[in-house]
This record gives C-alpha cells, structure tokens and sequence, in this order.
C-alpha cells in the first residue's frame, strides 16, 4: 500500500506528522489522537476518501484517478436532491454557461 491508504495524525501547528498507520488500523490512529488531545497538542486526523482508497486498489495512475474522481464530482452534482447535490448559484454563470 501506499501513503495514500494511510491515516495520518498531523500535529495542528506544525504540520508534522505524529503517527501514521494503515487505514485498517484506523482505530490506533484515532486512540492516538485522543491521547494527544488529552496532552493538549491540537491534532487533525488526515484519512484518504473513499474514491482515493478505490483508485489505489484499482491500481490507477493519477491522470486516470483525476479523470474518475471528476466522473464522480459530475454524476453527484447531476442528482438534484440528493445528499450530495449543491445548489449552484446561477447569477455567478458566463451567458455560455
């Protein structure tokens, strides 16, 4: 696996990556996180999205990731009502839009 199926605890501040383990472990990461809280170092707990998680597993190079990653961009935008579809502000468009 790569970085990208990786969980990162990234200290707030410094940026500097405190812990790191795989996404199946992601309950060490989120204990760790905790801890640190708790020490009062401020934290964000980076996880890959689903669809980056896909891609790796299918084995896509970066043209062809970007490529599905705004396939899915558009298939959700398309679903007026959905969870995922925001509405778009029409006075900000181009007439050829």
């Amino acid at each position: 696996m790569s970085t990208n199926s990786k969980i990162s605890v990234i200290e707030v501040t410094s940026e500097k990556v405190l812990f790191e383990c795989h996404i199946e472990d992601s309950e060490q990461a989120f204990e760790f996180a905790a801890r640190m809280e708790e020490m009062g170092v401020e934290v964000n707990v980076i996880s890959p999205t689903i669809t980056q998680s896909l891609c790796e597993t299918l084995g896509l190079d970066p043209d062809s990731q970007q490529d599905y990653e705004n396939s899915v961009v558009a298939e959700l935008e398309d679903h007026d009502g959905s969870c995922c579809h925001k509405e778009q502000d029409d006075s900000k468009k181009t007439p050829l839009q």
